[in-house]
Parts: structure tokens; C-alpha cells; sequence
């Protein structure tokens, strides 16, 4: 991570993890560790370097079963109240291109909704090493922030939740909801969401959107390609942009495309045919619906319709794979 991004990220994530921690319950015992969390929780996670997968069950009950560097705390109702901020600021990130070109994002406030005036437990998890860490399925509000790693989220619904990372891999498994990825060097993956609203910035490395329903989303990457791939979409803003990437659409359902690409092309594959010019054009999937929009500054915007696996010759020619699953982080080490 360049030393700037590094300022600005440790700026940026360490000042919601201080305001937290200003009144924090006896730590925990070893071996799993459980903390009552009830009334729709908040819970943040920061870890320095490690695999933490987030999972939820029906209790009102954090469970961290983590290695002996992870520890977990109680946060107070008071603490709840008075120290969740109304937005979390995304950090300005930089990566340089193969040609020696800067190219820059900046930094970007991320409006979280603002929690009900009834009392919120909360939890803090911290620490280093890796950790499996089980939340009530209401929890309000899942900040999860890892250095260097991966992030796992399987399951959470219909809250708000934050996965950001320096460098790694993140990982969206059935969730739905509104939230904020941002990941500096490395692939993120969601499989199987629906989102209310979502935002998403990567430097290196690509988006995989499999099977996805998205209302408002807004996907952008600095080098990385950017597949929706067997995806739909409901009315609401959605927009995909690629500095450097590709941009490709396989819709599965309604949708009004348009796209600009720079110095590469737009067109469609297969039975998407596409209206405008080669740099400008436009696609209707079945009769329209929502509006969506894609664009490349060097790469190319491509439309096909449905999975990508149907489209072998998208794959090879733009080198779309799919990613392979991303195993699951190793089991902790927490001594009994």
C-alpha cells in the first residue's frame, strides 16, 4: 500500500474503532467467546491482518471463536447512542497504472441510515488472526474492517453493513441490505444479494457480481474489470465504471442499458443487440426497465444476456472468468 493510501486509510477507519472503545466492558474470557447482544446490535470488527468470516444465527448472542490475538468487548447503549457516526468517510486511494499514470480516487463519504431511538447493544471485535464470528441476524449495523486478509460476510439481511480492507479479498454470500465495500489491492466477490443500495470501490482487482438484484448501486475500479454477470436489477440508480477494466453486463430480466467507452468499444454479444456508435451505444433487454449505465475510459463495455458461462467467447476474448470460490479462512487457534 503506498504510504499515502496508508495514512488515509488508517485515518479513516481508526477514528470510528476510537470512538467505540471510549467505554468498554472487562474483556472477555478464553476460548469462544460470547457476549450478550440484543435489541438489533451494533458490532464492529477491526483486525489487523487476518481471515474473519461473519455469519448470523438466531440469538442474541456474539459468538467469536478466534486466535489468541482476537479479543471481543461489550459496548453500552449509551456508547451506541452517542458514538455511531451518520456517515463513514471511504479514504482516497491511488494506484499506478502500467504506463506510469496516477490514477486516483477520492475520498468519499458513505450516509449510513440512521438507527431507531430504541437502545442498541453493541460489540467490538479486535485484534489479529483470524476469527468466525456469529451475530444476531437483526443486527442493525456490521462494520467490518481488516488491514490485510479476507473478509467473508455469509448471510446478514436487511441491515446496513461495511466491509473495507487495504489488501485481500472480500467476499458477499446471500446479503441484502445497504452497504459499503472499499478494497485497495485485491478481488471482491458477491454471489446471491439482493442490495438496497450499495457502494463499491476497488484499486486492483476485479468485481464479481453473480446472480445479484441490485436497486442503487454504484461499482467503480481503477484497473480492475467489473462483471454483472446473471444479474437483475429493480428501479434505482445503478452505474458501473471502469478506469482501466472492462465493464460487462449479463442481465437476466428488464433493464435499459447505456454505455461510453473511451479508447475501447460498446457491443453487445449474442442476441443483445445494441443501438448508438461504437464508442456511444445503447441496449434494451426483453421490453426495458430499469436504467442502468456502464462506462471505460480504456477498457470496453460489453452486454450479453443471462450467465457468462453460456458465452465462452466472451470469456476467452476479454478474460471474464469466474472467479474460482474463495475457500473458507483457516480455523482459528484460540487456546481453551
Amino acid at each position: 500500500m503506498m504510504p499515502s493510501v496508508r495514512r488515509a486509510y488508517t485515518r479513516s477507519v481508526i477514528l470510528f474503532a476510537l470512538a467505540l472503545a471510549a467505554s468498554l466492558g472487562a474483556p472477555a474470557q478464553a476460548g469462544p467467546l460470547q457476549l450478550p447482544a440484543a435489541n438489533a446490535p451494533v458490532v464492529y470488527v477491526r483486525i489487523g491482518q487476518g481471515d474473519v468470516i461473519v455469519r448470523t444465527w438466531n440469538r442474541q448472542i456474539v459468538q467469536v471463536d478466534g486466535d489468541p490475538g482476537v479479543d471481543a468487548r461489550a459496548l453500552s447503549p449509551q456508547v451506541i447512542a452517542r458514538r455511531v457516526p451518520a456517515q463513514l468517510m471511504l479514504w482516497s486511494q491511488s494506484v499506478v497504472a502500467k504506463d506510469g499514470e496516477r490514477l486516483t480516487l477520492p475520498a468519499e463519504p458513505f450516509p449510513l441510515p440512521s438507527l431507531d431511538g430504541a437502545p442498541h447493544d453493541g460489540v467490538l471485535v479486535r485484534g489479529e488472526g483470524n476469527a468466525t464470528i456469529t451475530i444476531p441476524a437483526d443486527s442493525a449495523l456490521v462494520v467490518t474492517v481488516v488491514r490485510h486478509g479476507s473478509i467473508a460476510i455469509d448471510g446478514y439481511r436487511n441491515g446496513t453493513f461495511a466491509a473495507l480492507m487495504g489488501g485481500g479479498k472480500i467476499t458477499l454470500d446471500r446479503v441484502s441490505g445497504t452497504g459499503a465495500v472499499q478494497l485497495n489491492n485485491g478481488p471482491f466477490v458477491a454471489r446471491d444479494s439482493n442490495f438496497a443500495r450499495i457502494r463499491v470501490r476497488t484499486g486492483r482487482g476485479r468485481q464479481f457480481y453473480e446472480r445479484c438484484t441490485s436497486a442503487q448501486i454504484q461499482a467503480t475500479s481503477l484497473l480492475g474489470s467489473i462483471v454483472y454477470d446473471d444479474g437483475s436489477f429493480t428501479p434505482g440508480l445503478a452505474h458501473f465504471d471502469s478506469q482501466r477494466g472492462n465493464v460487462a453486463l449479463g442481465v437476466n430480466g428488464g433493464a435499459q442499458v447505456s454505455a461510453h467507452s473511451g479508447t475501447g468499444r460498446v457491443f453487445g454479444a449474442g442476441d443483445v443487440r445494441t443501438t448508438g456508435g461504437v464508442h456511444d451505444a445503447q441496449a434494451t433487454y426483453d421490453r426495458g426497465g430499469p436504467v442502468v449505465t456502464a462506462s471505460s475510459q480504456r477498457g470496453s463495455v460489453i452486454f450479453y444476456r443471462g450467465a457468462l458461462r453460456a458465452h465462452p467467447e466472451l470469456q476467452q476474448r476479454f478474460k471474464l472468468r469466474r472467479p474460482p470460490r474463495i475457500p473458507q479462512p483457516s480455523r482459528p487457534r484460540r487456546k481453551p
